[in-house]
């Protein structure tokens, strides 16, 4: 009787997420337990309590479980973080997915217009944007926040960025800060605190803005409402993280793209022309 494709993937099925994996990747190898006893050091029965979840595994035994699978980076990943461990390398460190991540990041932006999109990681340091967004901030915000240091969270809190344009500058600066403060605090990071004191030294954090963010809601999308015409355009900033798991990408990195409310283009089309065929930002690799 001829086996259905996801035959494998069914037998593989457990309470265990870690055993389902190893059980999975060892059937594929065509590895009995017994034969991967040996290599692990350990019993058979310690195998079978393993991929039952019965038992625990040790980070050297995950480690070396990858090895006599020979997974890929993304897969190692995965198996990691079943287990509950941080890989042993970051995304950065495997040409396999920086090469994947760029890619995906080049169609990301390159498909998201006309409208302005751009990466950034957890702390706002811009790393690529699209032709959109040049056209956006170059004519509206002081051409020395837009250097290969650009930061976004600097771009919209800084007096010299978008704040100034923004009907809701204040409230916005206010909850940024708030969400750097989180993100610095949890991680204790030298590039949180170093982000924070630009911020401070700069005139970019409103006075009592502890307690306005605390009245804000807090997501990771925000509205920007841009003083324009005399009016006020409402817009909104949508972020989504970019990884195929959550333990890949160290810092975590994230795409965030700018839409009119009102679902209208944002940007004439004399302001795309505008844009340089180079700038440092523009579609930059990792």
């Amino acid at each position: 009787m001829k086996s259905s494709p996801l035959s494998l993937v069914d037998k593989s099925r457990g309470e265990s997420a870690f055993g389902r994996l190893m059980h999975f990747w060892r059937k594929v190898c065509g590895l009995s337990q017994e034969q991967l006893s040996g290599p692990l050091g350990v019993s058979t029965r310690h195998i079978s309590f393993l991929e039952t979840g019965r038992s625990k595994p040790s980070r050297i035994v995950v480690q070396t479980l990858a090895d006599i699978f020979e997974l890929s980076a993304r897969d190692r990943a995965y198996l990691f973080e079943s287990a509950g461990f941080a890989t042993d390398q970051s995304l950065f460190d495997s040409p396999e997915l920086a090469e994947w991540l760029h890619k995906s990041i080049r169609v990301a932006l390159q498909r998201s217009e006309p409208s302005p999109a751009f990466v950034h990681d957890s702390y706002g340091r811009l790393l690529s944007v699209n032709r959109a967004w040049l056209a956006f901030f170059l004519p509206r915000v002081d051409t020395t926040l837009l250097e290969n240091d650009a930061n976004i969270y600097e771009l919209m809190m800084n007096p010299k960025g978008l704040r100034p344009l923004l009907h809701n500058g204040t409230a916005l600066a206010a909850g940024l800060a708030l969400y750097i403060t989180m993100e610095t605090l949890q991680g204790d990071d030298p590039e949180g605190w170093a982000l924070l004191e630009r911020l401070q030294a700069s005139g970019s954090i409103p006075d009592g803005w502890e307690k306005l963010s605390k009245r804000l809601l807090h997501t990771s999308d925000y509205p920007v409402a841009l003083l324009a015409d005399g009016g006020v355009c409402p817009l909104t900033v949508y972020n989504d993280t970019l990884s195929t798991a959550s333990q890949l990408v160290h810092p975590r990195l994230l795409i965030g793209r700018i839409y009119r409310d009102d679902g209208r283009p944002l940007l004439a089309d004399a302001e795309m022309a505008a844009v340089p065929a180079e700038h440092p930002l523009l579609f930059r690799g990792l």
